[in-house]
């Protein structure tokens, strides 16, 4: 299986244009995935209402050349997602600038939460059936256009969660709650990736995101495009240019152990630059999902799972409702202060990711951080939190 990655420096037009055709030359051509008359449906990340800059959605430049490309082909460009938050993705995919470009090359832009979903069963490791979006599974061609980007709970995000988004609604939600671990969370976003049939992937790794992904962490030059017709094996590419071991991310390990793709770097092709080179070892979370070896947690937490809790800084919370509307486990208040019930907290730090106002804070306890220090047991690359 073939991952290629091309250098790009800016999101001027053209230059993303070229360099995505070039990564799709390496991988074979755009003509070997899309046909005449084909529909693509072109899953962007749109998470929650963010403008380009903040490097959290995918770059409006790359959807416009992506619509470009697809309609030069012959293929009938869709382009389209769910917000992180139920009822705010119309307003997402426009304050991101993906409706913008969209319109402007030709693309079709589709809504998931008013598209109508299909309940479709599922032989999975924590799903049984689930609601997807419709266009994702009626399209002749399904392409993961995700961002280069770190996540707090997975650690990184990128082709196959990217396809979380393809649940619309309050399912979200729901599966949050059902599945709160790095590792629950994971099995489940591999549940969904198995019942779609993907085509291709085409990352955004010109400007990612290191630090508090995936939404709240800081811009980085990355400076590449990468493709691949297997969005298992991308991962495992995309994720060792961040620094990350392949391995350590589940969702890539996942993935190759269900055989939904190759998840092992040594039998993957890398064509274009090669990874050693382009290689920039993203700052991680400092507040990554750390667990404590389960002999040792069961008797010291009571949910033997996290050492960090989620608070809202009452100054710089707006009081606009988003954490709310998007916590599975409802345990947040806002009146008559911001107020997280730690009782009830499932640690899925979907406040934290969705929030537009950098109110949501996660803090490490200091037994938290005293065990963590005493066992060294912090993640290579992260820093204890203060």
């Amino acid at each position: 299986m073939k991952v290629s990655i091309v250098k790009c420096d800016n999101y001027e037009h053209h230059r993303v244009k070229n360099a995505i055709l070039r990564s799709l030359e390496l991988i074979g051509g755009i003509g070997e995935i899309v046909k005449p008359g084909n529909t693509v449906m072109l899953k962007v990340n749109v998470i929650i209402g963010f403008p380009p800059e903040r490097a959290a959605t995918t770059h409006p430049a790359v959807v416009g050349a992506m619509t470009e490309i697809v309609k030069e082909a012959g293929g009938i460009p869709w382009v389209g997602d769910s917000s992180g938050a139920y009822g705010y993705t119309a307003k997402s995919l426009e304050l991101s600038g993906i409706k913008k470009a969209c319109e402007e090359y030709g693309g079709k832009l589709i809504n998931f939460e008013s598209t109508g979903a299909y309940s479709v069963n599922i032989d999975g490791q924590v799903l049984k059936t689930a609601n997807i979006a419709k266009p994702a599974i009626d399209c002749d061609v399904l392409v993961s256009m995700p961002k280069m980007k770190t996540h707090q709970l997975t650690k990184y995000t990128g082709a196959v969660k990217n396809f979380y988004g393809v649940i619309p609604g309050s399912g979200k939600a729901a599966i949050h709650r059902q599945a709160p671990t790095e590792e629950s969370l994971s099995q489940a976003v591999v549940d969904i990736y198995s019942a779609l049939k993907p085509q291709l992937a085409v990352m955004d790794g010109i400007v990612g995101m290191e630090g508090e992904g995936a939404t709240n962490g800081t811009p980085i030059a990355s400076n590449v495009i990468l493709s691949s017709r297997d969005c298992v094996a991308l991962d495992a590419a995309a994720s060792e240019i961040m620094g990350f071991p392949h391995k350590d991310i589940l969702t890539t390990r996942f993935a190759n152990e269900r055989g939904l793709g190759i998840g092992e770097l040594g039998k993957i092709e890398v064509t274009g630059e090669k990874i050693k080179d382009v290689r920039l070892d993203f700052k991680k979370s400092r507040y990554l999902y750390y667990k404590l070896p389960a002999f040792l947690g069961k008797f010291i937490f009571k949910s033997a799972e996290n050492i960090s809790k989620v608070t809202i800084s009452e100054n710089d919370c707006k009081r606009c409702g988003i954490c709310i509307e998007s916590c599975p486990a409802s345990a947040i208040t806002l009146s008559p202060q911001p107020l997280i019930d730690q009782e009830k907290c499932i640690r899925c730090y979907c406040c934290h990711e969705l929030c537009r106002n950098g109110a949501v804070m996660l803090k490490t306890s200091y037994l938290g951080r005293l065990l963590l220090r005493k066992m060294k047991y912090e993640a290579p690359g992260i820093q204890i939190p203060n």
